[in-house]
């Protein structure tokens, strides 16, 4: 398949030992065989470095680098900086390739001329067991700015940089924004949508994505939810300098913004967090005419905040979520 161009694949691993030969293996085993893997170990105290290595012995498209911790997104940025391949996708650690999945996507490409092809997600449970996808399978084409247009409107297929393959002419010049670790992902591919690509949906579905206790949805509060805020406020920064055309969408970017990270505030009680519940509940009520729900439970949220009943919702809410933290 060599008269196909490289596809460079960018696994970044962080104490993965439990799932990165089966993430790698996911890779190698493509139906596409013109792949190379890079894989860069952000300096991990467990035994993935050597399994990472022990892989690479066995598969000359295999390239490991290892590296002190600095986080997923300067591993990716690293990965970046390596790739050689004309086309380029991402895989968290964690997660699984369908054999078939760079052949759909590139298919994908070709077919309608994309600069990035979006596509469908499975998700999984710790162990492997196949779980229902909260999303539907979605298949269109944008065009010129109707990708931007749909991020700002929180659109699913804008959420995660894996999923997906970019040519990487698209990605030239768009990094990500490194210490950052909730929401880089979404920031990265609003950047690229900046650039007024062709996107094609496929419903086809590509990755099983897998759902552990380690994820930023299910983890308790931490200082990393306000990467959410910094996020939103820096789209808007763009969208208001380069399409103010689109000033009504980027405040709905700001509400959801907030409306999640209220929402990552039930999991905590502590008081040096009030004045930023009370900072977001405002924000939130001074933009809500340009509220656009698009993903469900969104309105309740909405409704529940604009009608001051949010500190009842998280009395109710803490104690339950407290209790599935311990199990």
């Amino acid at each position: 398949m060599d008269k196909y161009p490289l596809i460079s694949v960018i696994v970044p691993a962080y104490n993965a030992e439990k799932w990165i030969e089966q993430a790698c293996e996911s890779v190698i085993e493509q139906t596409y065989e013109n792949v190379e893997l890079i894989v860069v170990d952000d300096g991990s105290s467990d035994d993935t470095y050597e399994i990472l290595q022990n892989i690479a012995r066995q598969h000359l498209s295999v390239n490991v680098i290892h590296t002190e911790n600095g986080g997923v997104c300067k591993a990716r940025n690293k990965g970046l900086d390596l790739a050689s391949g004309e086309y380029i996708t991402f895989l968290d650690a964690d997660d699984v390739l369908i054999s078939d999945a760079l052949e759909k996507m590139y298919e994908a490409i070709i077919k309608y001329n994309a600069d990035i092809v979006a596509a469908g997600r499975m998700n999984i449970s710790s162990d492997g067991t196949e779980l229902n996808c909260p999303y539907p399978k979605i298949s269109g084409v944008w065009k010129g700015t109707q990708a931007l247009e749909f991020s700002l409107r929180d659109h699913p297929s804008s959420y995660t940089v894996w999923g997906k393959l970019y040519k990487k002419s698209v990605i030239d010049g768009v990094r990500f924004v490194e210490g950052k670790r909730v929401n880089e992902d979404s920031f990265f591919v609003f950047q690229c949508f900046l650039k007024k690509p062709t996107v094609a949906l496929i419903s086809d579905t590509v990755l099983k994505y897998r759902l552990t206790e380690n994820s930023a949805s299910r983890s308790a509060f931490s200082e990393k939810f306000f990467d959410i805020l910094y996020f939103a406020e820096l789209k808007k920064k763009h969208i208001d300098e380069l399409y103010p055309e689109f000033f009504a969408l980027s405040e709905n970017v700001l509400i959801k913004a907030h409306l999640s990270f209220l929402k990552n505030l039930c999991k905590t009680k502590e008081k040096k967090y009030f004045s930023d519940e009370k900072k977001s509940i405002m924000e939130i009520k001074k933009r809500r005419k340009f509220f656009i729900p698009a993903i469900k439970g969104e309105k309740q949220m909405f409704w529940i905040v604009t009608h001051n009943l949010y500190s009842i919702y998280k009395y109710i809410y803490y104690p339950i979520r407290k209790k599935c933290l311990r199990f």
